[in-house]
């Protein structure tokens, strides 16, 4: 059994329903009826980012950020595949340019996504055809 599984229905058009655990996330590829799957790429990125500088900076750093808030632009090439990433983070603690530089470190050492964009980590893919 692997660490991890998800089921996600795509009946018609763009849009698919996604269940992780007792979760649902709604993702359109048109971003109609819901973020799109970049969106969502870019999103979850931040997220797991500033999870792992709160972790990072209370375990290695001895300090809690307080709210820390991540604006995440992203770049799109012509074929509408993620060319760039960049997070801008706003975090209540007052700190010296050394603490950030190291926050940012441990985040990036700590992020699970950070680690999974890597080039190389592509699905191993199957297919069952008349399934339904």
């Amino acid at each position: 059994m692997a660490d991890i599984e998800t089921t996600t229905v795509n009946d018609e058009k763009f849009h698919a329903l996604s269940r992780a655990g007792d979760f649902e996330l709604s993702i359109d590829a048109t971003g109609s009826d819901g973020p799109t799957p970049n969106e969502v790429l870019v999103a979850d990125y931040a997220s797991c980012f500033s999870f792992a500088c709160r972790a990072g900076a209370q375990r290695e750093l001895d300090i809690d950020l307080g709210k820390i808030e991540a604006e995440a632009e992203a770049d799109l090439d012509d074929d509408d595949d993620l060319e760039s990433i960049a997070f801008h983070l706003h975090i209540e603690a007052d700190l010296d340019d050394e603490q950030v530089e190291n926050v940012i470190e441990l985040g990036e050492e700590i992020c699970h996504v950070h680690a999974a964009v890597r080039e190389g980590l592509q699905a191993d893919i199957d297919v069952t055809a008349g399934a339904f």
